[in-house]
């Protein structure tokens, strides 16, 4: 009965034999997933003294804006009473890229004793940032981008038909101020 437990072994007649090739060929395996794992890596990490490539930022606000202003102005043109609209959004700040840096400090404290009452006493610091960035496999370089931080939304215009009623204004002003998250004080709304 034991003999023929050990050849069916996984549902295989090779039994005892298999046993002996499971530890290199599990070895095997993860040798090969090690390498593979890195080899999908990044070639290095290099430090460099100049700032990033600045980035597209009109574009790239005058873009979010525009989303930002189609989105609202279709959810306003959905409550009722609301005809036809234009609205206009403006922004505090413009969106802002966070880079990893490597900063670097250099204290030098220097002491002297001139005479028995005197001394002098010199502190010297020095500090580096710079911008870590990565090379890729191909040899391009680019920043460690942290985080991007979207612009700030500073006020809000809407143009209306049937802003004339103050609970329809008062309807956009509370939509508004609560999809963007601003106060209602930044908020103006006037019929068309």
């Amino acid at each position: 009965m034991k003999q023929q437990q050990d050849s069916t072994l996984f549902g295989t007649p090779f039994g005892s034999r298999w046993r002996e090739f499971r530890l290199p060929a599990t070895l095997l395996v993860a040798i090969i997933v090690l390498i593979l794992l890195l080899c999908s890596f990044p070639s290095g990490i290099s430090v460099a003294r100049a700032k990033p490539h600045a980035d597209t930022e009109w574009e790239g606000t005058g873009d979010y804006v525009h989303h930002l202003e189609e989105r609202l102005g279709a959810l306003l043109s959905s409550i009722n009473g609301v005809g036809e609209l234009s609205v206009m959004i403006t922004l505090e700040s413009g969106a802002e890229s966070v880079y990893a840096t490597e900063n670097r400090s250099n204290v030098n404290l220097l002491s002297d004793t001139l005479t028995d009452s005197q001394k002098r006493v010199e502190n010297k610091n020095d500090r580096e940032d710079a911008y870590i960035i990565l090379k890729d496999a191909s040899g391009g370089e680019s920043p460690v981008l942290l985080k991007r931080l979207e612009p700030i939304v500073q006020g809000v215009a809407i143009v209306c038909v049937g802003a004339e009623d103050p609970q329809i204004r008062q309807k956009l002003v509370e939509t508004t101020a609560v999809v963007l998250g601003i106060p209602t004080s930044h908020i103006s709304v006037v019929a068309k």
